[in-house]
């Protein structure tokens, strides 16, 4: 469960809530079956598990998903809560694109992994002996300026001898300005030059801030105490 504790924002406040939560289990038959964590004396706030042989539907207080690529039958027993990127593959085709949600910091992080590596494909034509140091201190520039207008450009190029790439450095400064939304960052790839560095069809700049919600391991994180719930129940048994 490692992986749970260490993605969940505030984890100590839904470990604390669930700790109270009551825990239900009815097999239905060999393929069917259905799990539930529910407030006790609460009819809305619970997360909910329903099994029909390989399809799995999770709903409840925290949205709903519906794992059809399992490959076993699933259970709150066999969930791979330890593994959340595999579980997370698992999702149907529209339940991993409403999980994603756009992040400003996850944006500026993917920006300047692009950038890196852009810089290191163009370091043998612009002569680059360390492309990583040279991007890394670029966007950091970048970032301490929060966007670099017009008279900055100067000062930076003297800095980091990035003459010769200037375009490059200016796309990746336009681009920083446009973190902040997701529509003005779509909006701005768009619009943009981004077809002069690479293919622009094939850029990953366009998924670039999208990250799993919360939503999605609160949910899992929910169906891991109901299982440790029922376990300790059928021991007391």
């Amino acid at each position: 469960m490692s992986d749970l504790k260490d993605t969940i924002q505030n984890f100590e406040y839904y470990e604390k809530e669930f700790a109270t939560w009551e825990p239900t289990e009815i097999i239905i038959d060999e393929n069917r079956a259905f799990w539930m964590l529910k407030k006790p004396d609460s009819e809305c706030r619970k997360v909910c598990m329903f099994r029909d042989r390989y399809m799995v539907f999770v709903y409840g207080d925290y949205g709903n998903f519906c794992f059809d690529q399992m490959t076993w039958i699933g259970s709150v027993y066999n969930l791979e809560y330890d593994n959340l990127g595999y579980q997370f593959s698992k999702l149907s085709h529209d339940s991993k694109d409403a999980l994603k949600v756009f992040d400003t910091d996850t944006c500026i992080e993917d920006l300047e992994e692009w950038f890196i590596d852009t810089l290191k494909e163009l370091k043998d034509n612009y002569n680059i002996e360390n492309p990583d140091q040279t991007a890394k201190a670029i966007f950091q520039y970048i970032k301490e300026n929060d966007c670099i207008f017009f008279y900055d450009e100067e000062e930076l190029c003297e800095r980091y001898d990035c003459f010769e790439y200037m375009d490059l450095v200016q796309f990746v400064n336009d681009a920083y300005c446009n973190c902040d939304d997701e529509y003005d960052w779509i909006s701005y790839l768009r619009e943009s030059n981004l077809d002069d560095f690479e293919d622009e069809c094939e850029s990953s700049l366009w998924n670039a801030g999208r990250k799993v919600s919360q939503s999605y391991y609160i949910s899992m994180y929910a169906l891991h105490v109901c299982r440790d719930k029922l376990e300790e129940k059928a021991e007391r048994i």
